[in-house]
């Protein structure tokens, strides 16, 4: 059940108001936690799954990502994922109808789950996008970019 011309509308006003300061609070409160960046090479195969797969096959990628048995030095990719796997959740689980009004009113249990699917892959997509962009923006200030990128694949 694809959202309305109206409801996508909703939906990239809500990226630039909502999803925008969520994902740079997102990405700082990472940082403070742990003063490196998520490596670009994960930011980037995230931003791969969200733009090419089902909503569904996202949440398995970041739980997949999230359960790994990362290596001490790479905790943080793992504070990432598990942290991204909650917001995600939150989002589905309340604010995707009770916040944000985004799944229409009348449809049976069925249809409500299509739209919730095809609108949070929506919403996740330009979460992710924002996180990515923040992410960039961080390693590249911290000038360490490059070496990121080649430490962990």
């Amino acid at each position: 059940m694809e959202p309305t011309l109206g409801e996508i509308r909703k939906i990239h006003e809500l990226s630039d108001t909502v999803l925008y300061p969520e994902a740079v609070a997102f990405i700082k409160q990472l940082t403070l936690e742990d003063s490196d960046p998520i490596p670009p090479s994960q930011i980037m195969g995230l931003l791969s799954i969200a733009n090419s797969h089902t909503y569904a096959d996202l949440y398995k990628f970041v739980t997949h990502q999230r359960d790994r048995d990362w290596s001490q030095k790479k905790e943080n990719i793992k504070v990432f994922y598990t942290n991204l796997e909650k917001y995600l959740t939150g989002m589905r689980l309340r604010r995707l109808k009770e916040e944000l009004h985004l799944v229409r009113e009348g449809l049976d249990a069925r249809q409500a789950k299509l739209m919730a699917e095809d609108i949070m892959k929506l919403l996740a997509q330009d979460f992710i996008q924002h996180l990515a962009a923040e992410n960039n923006r961080l390693v590249a200030n911290t000038g360490e970019g490059q070496n990121h990128g080649r430490r962990q694949r």
